[in-house]
């Protein structure tokens, strides 16, 4: 049964998996196990839409993919012995995080993020209903996380290395844009076709992936400096533009205004963002551009020219320009190296066809 947003039930371990799993209901019509470690949500049985796969990955790791709608807004509660890492790779979805004396954690657009959550205080989720909630959701017992997948803990990045060893951190420690790569991970994770325990498989393997892109991310994006309080004031206003420049990357935003809009000056936004990023906002732009364009190209359905038209430029020699000295080669070279090779499977002894 969905909790109603007026009521905090409980909490209980978000690492739960027999009490995860019924969460939304108890019901067996609604409840479909598919795996040893695997429950289905048919979210219809209690009047909302869609599905939910709710899986066990291992003891220290609890993965929920969403492809549902909640009927009615919901609030669940959670409390962890231990400190909890949270992975989010949302396509859409509208959940608040809140903890007693901490600003909420907002997640209401596409982005792979990994939070820390504290030890020993209940946090609550507030999810939004009749709006869709699509994407992977996994949560990790933070001290094996590191073990987990074979890494030693000076080999996290820094952000995380510190969270995980302290029980009152909490708060975002990597915010990325989806990208058309991992866009399509979590899309076509969501529509598998693979049942049973494979599906549980794939599900693990996609999960290492996303992990290992995060790790990434957050390896090469230099650490904020200062007071923990103002570092964070600037984490947040980095992610603010961020976000702005993610939406009108084809067309950004003159930086002066875009400044102004978000209470700031242009240095100032300038300087946290090159911080936080390790890029400036024009060099993110401009790099957003062209792996938009990199995308496009393998679709020999487009001309150059309509490559330029997309992400936003007028004239194609300027594009051409732009791409070339990002990349090392014209756009026309890359689509000749980068094309998608199509090989037909011959049955054995069968000849294949004539070119």
């Amino acid at each position: 049964m969905v909790s109603g947003a007026a009521g905090i039930e409980a909490p209980h371990s978000a690492l739960d998996f027999d009490l995860e799993s019924a969460r939304v209901t108890s019901d067996d019509r609604g409840r479909r196990r598919f795996a040893r470690g695997g429950v289905r949500t048919l979210h219809t049985v209690v009047g909302g839409l869609g599905t939910s796969d709710t899986v066990r990955v291992n003891a220290d790791t609890l993965l929920t993919v969403l492809n549902c709608v909640l009927a009615a807004p919901a609030r669940w509660s959670y409390t962890d012995a231990e400190p909890t890492i949270m992975l989010r790779a949302s396509l859409s979805c509208d959940v608040a995080f809140r903890l007693a004396g901490v600003a909420p954690l907002v997640f209401n657009r596409p982005e792979l993020t990994l939070v820390a959550l504290p030890a020993g205080r209940t946090l609550v989720a507030d999810i939004t209903g009749g709006v869709r909630q699509q994407g992977m959701v996994a949560v990790f017992r933070g001290p094996s996380f590191a073990r987990m997948y074979g890494l030693a803990d000076d080999e996290l990045p820094p952000l995380l290395r510190e969270a995980l060893r302290s029980d009152g951190a909490t708060g975002r420690l990597a915010s990325l844009p989806l990208d058309p790569r991992i866009a399509a991970l979590v899309s076509d994770t969501i529509d598998t076709r693979l049942e049973g325990e494979l599906r549980v498989v794939q599900y693990a393997g996609r999960l290492a992936e996303l992990v290992a892109y995060t790790l990434d991310a957050m390896q090469h994006a230099p650490a904020l400096h200062g007071p923990s309080l103002a570092r964070q004031r600037d984490a947040d206003l980095a992610h603010a533009a961020l976000a702005r420049l993610e939406r009108e990357y084809r067309k950004p935003p003159l930086f002066a205004d875009l400044a102004h809009a978000l209470g700031t000056n242009q240095n100032k936004l300038k300087a946290v963002f090159k911080d936080a990023f390790g890029l400036t906002m024009s060099d993110y732009c401009l790099d957003r551009r062209v792996r938009e364009a990199q995308q496009l190209l393998l679709k020999a359905s487009l001309t150059i020219a309509q490559v330029a038209e997309r992400v936003g430029y007028e004239h194609q020699s300027s594009f051409t320009a732009a791409f070339s000295g990002h990349v090392g080669m014209s756009p026309r070279a890359y689509r000749q190296h980068r094309a998608p090779f199509s090989i037909a499977l011959v049955p054995r002894g069968e000849r294949p066809p004539e070119a």
